[in-house]
């Protein structure tokens, strides 16, 4: 064999790992990051939770942090009125549950948790779509149907 076809081969091997190597490490920080987000949020939502639940804070307290949020972080996404509602809901349905599905909302984005939570009726049937989905990788749109069509009650 020549030096060149095995300098070709022997590259070109290498490549692959590296493109391989690459790709794993582009998917391990964006769970990684992904994995922040949601304990983020979590902690945001308990907070919220606490303050009207346990102190009596109104709904204009929502309306409050959403602007000094934005204030503050302009450039963020993520704390809209809407989503920190969607945060304290979140952490309503799992809070007595969190350590049973603490890993697996972990890995799917946050409008996936929100669209389970929102459609699940309990922690059972949220863990059912919250696995479907890892195991699958269901895209929103898929999950959304398969809810629709109860593939948990089937």
């Amino acid at each position: 064999m020549s030096v060149k076809k095995r300098y070709d081969s022997d590259y070109i091997e290498w490549l692959g790992g590296l493109k391989s190597r690459i790709k794993n490490t582009q998917i391990k920080a964006a769970l990684s990051a992904n994995k922040e987000i949601i304990e983020l949020y979590w902690e945001v939502g308990k907070e919220l939770y606490e303050k009207q639940e346990n102190q009596g804070w109104g709904n204009s307290v929502v309306d409050n942090l959403e602007k000094d949020l934005i204030s503050e972080f302009p450039d963020l996404k993520g704390f809209s009125r809407r989503n920190l509602f969607y945060m304290k809901g979140f952490y309503s349905f799992y809070k007595s549950d969190f350590e049973k599905v603490q890993q697996l909302v972990a890995q799917i984005p946050w409008g996936h948790n929100i669209l389970i939570v929102s459609k699940s009726k309990s922690v059972e049937e949220s863990l059912f779509y919250l696995t479907e989905t890892i195991e699958n990788s269901w895209s929103r749109s898929v999950l959304d149907m398969q809810i629709a069509s109860e593939l948990f009650h089937r």
